[in-house]
């Protein structure tokens, strides 16, 4: 008699991480990533790292060297120190806003879709109102009409913890920015997201779900969501490096980090004001911002592929 072997299914999520790393450009993006988040945010607490903001005015624009990998800005710091912190801000605007972004995004998508009608015309027609106004002249009026309620956070978090602000001042100084930044770049995630629910809620398992009695909550949250999460994942990945990109344009024109902190817009945006005395003060910034964000761009596309089910897994 002949045994009848059954082979187990797969998930979406099995196939999935199995495309996602036969992608040898998505993976080698990824270990760039957690290299450049170590060195940002893990290597700057080891005392071989100087202090990105002390001045030093014996090795004003010191070349490259042993003591300074770098070499040193216009004011003796070392650029290798403020390049780490800089890339510290950059990343954490990056991630910090778009998880803003995604929850606004995802919940307007997910209600505009859902419930149809007018409820959907007119939250869709306040979306187009938002896309039709300048968004980074929203972002600086949003930005500083918050600064004050930032300012005073700061000082009852130092008040009451007994931290300094100099350690303080530097993150939630940029709470204007995430908030800012966040809350205005949600408007295309909702487009995708309500477009998805229109397509997912006719579906015959959220019918079957809506006969059955479930709430609208659980039908949202527990059916129709967890649907969408691989268009969102992409999109929040690809929406990481836009973001980056407006904190830096922000810092380049002296709206957003403030000194003496930096960002890598901040030192970019130094580095060309003396490129042609010192290249290596734009050179090395801008390198790091131009591979991370290239690093950003393949993830996205290898994390597009795949959670993509009728991809094949193309390997790159």
């Amino acid at each position: 008699m002949k045994t009848i072997r059954f082979e187990q299914g797969s998930s979406l999520w099995k196939d999935a991480r199995r495309r996602l790393i036969r992608n040898r450009a998505a993976m080698a993006s990824l270990i760039f990533l957690l290299l450049m988040a170590f060195a940002c945010f893990v290597l700057p607490l080891f005392p071989c790292i100087a202090n990105p903001n002390a001045t030093n005015l014996a090795a004003i624009g010191a070349d490259c060297s042993w003591a300074h990998p770098f070499g040193t800005d216009q004011l003796g710091r070392d650029l290798l120190a403020r390049v780490l912190y800089g890339g510290r801000i950059s990343l954490l605007v990056g991630v910090v806003a778009t998880v803003v972004a995604f929850v606004i995004g995802l919940s307007y998508g997910l209600v505009s879709g859902y419930v149809g009608g007018r409820t959907d015309a007119l939250m869709m027609r306040t979306v187009d109102v938002l896309f039709a106004l300048p968004f980074i002249v929203l972002v600086i009026v949003f930005s500083l009409s918050i600064e004050t309620p930032s300012r005073e956070l700061t000082s009852w978090v130092v008040e009451n913890t007994g931290w300094s602000r100099e350690s303080v001042a530097p993150i939630l100084g940029l709470v204007p920015l995430f908030i800012a930044i966040g809350a205005l770049g949600w408007l295309t995630l909702a487009r995708i997201v309500r477009t998805q629910t229109l397509e997912i809620k006719a579906q015959e398992y959220v019918l079957a779900a809506r006969s059955l009695g479930l709430g609208h909550l659980r039908i949202l949250f527990c059916h129709i969501a967890p649907n969408l999460l691989g268009t969102v994942v992409v999109y929040t990945t690809l929406a990481v490096p836009g973001i980056m990109l407006t904190e830096s344009t922000l810092s380049f024109i002296g709206l957003g980090v403030r000194a003496p902190n930096s960002s890598w817009g901040t030192l970019i945006k130094e580095g060309a004001d003396r490129m042609e005395a010192t290249p290596e003060l734009l050179f090395f910034p801008a390198l790091f911002f131009c591979l991370t964000l290239l690093a950003l761009n393949f993830l996205g596309d290898g994390l597009r592929d795949a959670l993509d089910p009728k991809s094949g897994g193309r390997d790159s």
